[in-house]
């Protein structure tokens, strides 16, 4: 029954468009509306907070108020699964080396001015400041950025989520300065393929693009790269 309350609870979230930080009913309200014990009401609130679809605020004034589950979340679940799999993050490269040169060839014909604008200022601002902490950022706005435009969500979600798990800087991976300028160059190789509607060139260049990272790696990281994948917050 908790499992049942706790799908209708989420479906009512999104059914009713509700944003992030609006307020559930009380426990009391529940348990009212839906004839069950405190257990079960908890039970399925506590089934929802481990799904991210709900914080749980403690204290008067508190209770169950509406999060909503973000690409990230899915990338905690998804290297648990990973690690007992025995998944490397090599693995996981090739899944985005897969995925992510078909995100930009959707994307070519259908992101739109304010997507290339803010793909493009990724750039410059790595080009300014080639340090990793820039670059991570920076890149992972690119990518993101991309996906979304492919107005695909069931893609995006994947590939950020892979995103997340293969994420070369914070496992270990180092550049130098040349490689960050190197990268943004790539990057705007992209843009200017995405610019023209070129889908061939973007989808090309993506896979070039992934290719290179992937050398990479395997050339001056390659214990880092078999490395298993690992659940980590």
């Amino acid at each position: 029954m908790s499992e049942v309350i706790a799908r209708e609870l989420a479906s009512h979230i999104v059914d009713a468009k509700l944003p992030a930080g609006s307020v559930l009913p009380t426990e009391k309200e529940m348990i009212e509306s839906f004839d069950v014990g405190r257990s079960t009401i908890r039970e399925a609130l506590r089934l929802l907070e481990t799904r991210n679809v709900i914080t749980l605020r403690p204290g008067p004034g508190g209770g169950p108020v509406v999060r909503r589950p973000r690409p990230e979340d899915l990338s905690e679940a998804l290297s648990l699964i990973l690690q007992f799999e025995d998944a490397s993050l090599d693995d996981v490269m090739q899944a985005r080396r897969a995925l992510e040169p078909t995100i930009a060839r959707l994307a070519a014909t259908r992101i739109t001015e304010a997507d290339l604008d803010l793909m493009e200022r990724t750039v410059r601002v790595v080009l300014e400041s080639p340090d990793p902490e820039v670059f991570q950022e920076q890149n992972r706005i690119f990518h993101s950025t991309l996906s979304r435009a492919a107005c695909s969500v069931v893609l995006q979600v994947f590939v950020e989520s892979l995103g997340s798990v293969a994420d070369g800087i914070a496992g270990g991976v180092t550049y130098s300065p040349r490689r960050y300028v190197a990268a943004a160059h790539a990057h705007t190789r992209i843009i200017e393929a995405l610019r023209a509607n070129d889908a061939d060139c973007a989808e090309q260049l993506m896979r070039n693009h992934l290719d290179e990272a992937d050398g990479y790696w395997h050339k001056k990281h390659r214990d880092l790269v078999s490395r298993p994948v690992l659940w980590r917050r």
